[in-house]
């Protein structure tokens, strides 16, 4: 039997540590978001969770309240009423989903030889209101980051996108948002690049939009990617929310007309179709 929290009992420790402190017991309960993912280790051992918060709070500049550490868990309060919790499991993450998303992974080309050796993994959650979806994304990059670069990890998973990023990628597009306030898309949205003209979108929910796709159009695979995710960047950035046959206008100041059709990758879902 495995010893320590699954990953779903760590969730349900994050809801009644919130539920605790009173943000689920408000008479108008403000729904709560939770941002997770999960850094895998080169060996089964606990890290320096003290030289870890240090990092955090120096490295990262995330500031922390009510802090709450021990040899295998990190709690506390940051910014926005949102709560994070780090715990080491000392055993690897699943190992069926790790190889989906290796085989996804066009940014790690090497993810599935890397991570086939992790021995154990450092489960990243951060909670908080569901209307402040950016900055608990920004908060969980801090966090992640800070832990990627005490543990030596090959990388992290982001099991809701199927996103798996290798150590250095994360933490260099980490440092860029931390000190040129950049947006990490790539950290938190998957782009899927099928080809012949196809690109689709996959993460954008997380922040309560709906996802994206380009179908056959006749421009080249690195056109309809751009065009995607600077579309992608422009929604996430603003929380923009988009009718069937409005137009969507990017930073740099592209334009496509959108349509909310049944997706043809996300099949179960409703998503915005950009004429490209």
């Amino acid at each position: 039997m495995r010893k320590g929290l699954s990953c779903f009992q760590f969730i349900c420790l994050i809801i009644v540590l919130v539920a605790q402190q009173g943000f689920l017991l408000a008479q108008k309960p403000i729904e709560q978001l939770v941002v997770s993912g999960t850094v895998l280790l080169p060996e089964k051992k606990a890290p320096d969770n003290k030289a870890m918060l240090a990092a955090i709070k120096n490295t990262w500049k995330l500031k922390t309240d009510s802090v709450n550490i021990s040899d295998k868990t990190i709690i506390f309060n940051t910014t926005g009423g949102a709560t994070v919790m780090i715990a080491y499991l000392d055993y690897p993450a699943a190992p069926d989903e790790i190889g989906a998303a290796a085989r996804l992974s066009w940014l790690w080309k090497t993810a599935a030889e890397e991570t086939s050796r992790h021995q154990a993994q450092v489960v990243i959650s951060v909670i908080g209101p569901a209307n402040r979806s950016l900055d608990l994304h920004k908060i969980f990059t801090q966090a992640a980051a800070a832990t990627l670069e005490v543990t030596r990890s090959p990388g992290i998973f982001v099991e809701g996108q199927y996103l798996l990023l290798a150590n250095g990628y994360y933490t260099a597009a980490a440092r860029n948002m931390v000190q040129n306030q950049s947006i990490p898309l790539y950290c938190w949205v998957y782009f899927g690049r099928p080809g012949a003209g196809n690109g689709f979108t996959y993460g954008l929910t997380e922040f309560g939009l709906e996802e994206m796709e380009i179908v056959n159009s006749t421009h080249a695979e690195i056109e309809v990617h751009a065009t995607l995710y600077d579309a992608a960047l422009s929604v996430v950035k603003y929380g923009t929310h988009f009718q069937d046959g409005q137009t969507l206008t990017t930073e740099e100041g592209a334009k496509s007309v959108v349509h909310l059709v049944k997706g043809t990758y996300l099949e179960d879902k409703k998503v915005l179709r950009l004429d490209y």
